[in-house]
């Protein structure tokens, strides 16, 4: 995933303008300004007040490494048992949402590194011990 130059940031990703900056080519804020699409020409950007608030430690750093999201957890809601499926199922609920919950257990719904590890608590603590709890993995940007 090392070719930036040709990979768009979703069209409401904030973007940062900040020539400046000494993280900026390591930034996807500035890496997705410079190579924003025709598309959109108006695009959600930080601000120069707000930059210059920030006197250099900017709190939206976004790094340009790819993270691993996974994909599905179908493994995990069939093998818990009967008793305890119940439970995983309404706190995996609560976190996501009704639908979000459905599409992430499918596949269809990319999991974050922190939602992956709270799936994991969950399961572990009704019991369920494995050795990989996802279905598949990605690496993307975290957009």
């Amino acid at each position: 995933m090392n070719d930036l130059e040709n990979l768009q940031a979703p069209h409401n990703f904030g973007v940062c303008a900040s020539a400046c900056c000494t993280k900026r080519f390591t930034c996807l804020r500035y890496i997705a300004l410079q190579n924003a699409s025709l598309q959109y020409p108006f695009l959600p950007t930080l601000t120069p007040r707000k930059l210059e608030s920030m006197k250099g430690k900017c709190e939206y750093y976004r790094p340009n490494t790819p993270v691993r999201y996974a994909r599905g957890f179908t493994r995990v809601a069939e093998l818990l048992t009967v008793r305890v499926a119940g439970t995983f199922r309404l706190r995996l609920i609560s976190y996501f949402g009704r639908k979000n919950y459905y599409l992430a257990r499918k596949g269809e719904y990319l999991i974050n590194p922190a939602a992956q590890q709270y799936i994991i608590s969950q399961a572990e603590a009704l019991g369920l011990r494995l050795d990989d709890y996802f279905d598949e993995y990605v690496e993307r940007y975290d957009w």
